[in-house]
């Protein structure tokens, strides 16, 4: 009767463990031919590394906790930021030399910017807002009373003219680029450009907004 092999045994008998061959995915350090010994002056530095990469990660998060705490979660509230456009447009007024145009808007739509601008493209002042309406689409106004076919086609970035048409008695001019529409009009008193790339119906709602309100 052979008896039983065991690591008991093997050490009785004086036999070496089996090693994994080194390749092997499955090696480990046991499969080692020696066992690797650290001297003091090593693992002491060992030490200090990794007490090191201790403080380190504690000093980070020390920093970013509060961090979190003063910039809480995106809300949906937080992109919305209206502003008081018949407030801003009166107060433009002053400064233009034209009829500032600035439509009522109610329910969800509002503007979430309005400004007058001067000095800027070929040294033009303009006045220029934006219109969130129907919480995605989107509506861009500019007016001015020096509006040039330069500053036009710099406005609407090169848009060709594709089509014209007549609002409530007045010609508006319809010029497209990649999937942004403009409609432009020359009144009396300053040249109106409103452009939007999510939707014409909101554009011709805002046309119309200009045709009653300006003349």
């Amino acid at each position: 009767m052979q008896p039983e092999n065991t690591p008991q045994n093997d050490a009785q008998t004086g036999a070496q463990p089996v090693r994994r061959d080194l390749n092997d995915p499955k090696a480990t350090f046991e499969d080692l031919p020696f066992t690797p010994v650290l001297t003091e002056k090593q693992s002491k530095r060992a030490n200090q590394t990794f007490k090191g990469m201790v403080l380190s990660i504690g000093f980070t998060v020390a920093v970013l906790i509060p961090l979190l705490l003063l910039n809480p979660g995106t809300k949906e509230e937080n992109f919305q930021h209206a502003v008081d456009l018949q407030k801003v447009a009166s107060d433009a007024s002053g400064i233009a030399e034209f009829e500032v145009f600035a439509p009522q808007v109610s329910g969800e739509d509002y503007a979430n910017f309005a400004r007058w601008k001067s000095n800027q493209v070929q040294d033009i002042s303009y006045w220029e807002f934006g219109l969130v309406m129907s919480e995605t689409n989107f509506v861009y106004v500019r007016q001015t009373a020096d509006a040039n076919p330069t500053w036009i086609a710099l406005v609407t970035d090169n848009a060709a003219p594709t089509d014209e048409r007549i609002v409530d008695g007045s010609m508006w001019e319809v010029r497209v680029k990649d999937e942004t529409t403009y409609m432009i009009s020359e009144r009396e008193e300053s040249t109106l450009i409103v452009s939007s790339d999510t939707g014409e119906e909101e554009i011709m709602a805002i046309v119309q907004a200009a045709e009653a309100q300006i003349s």
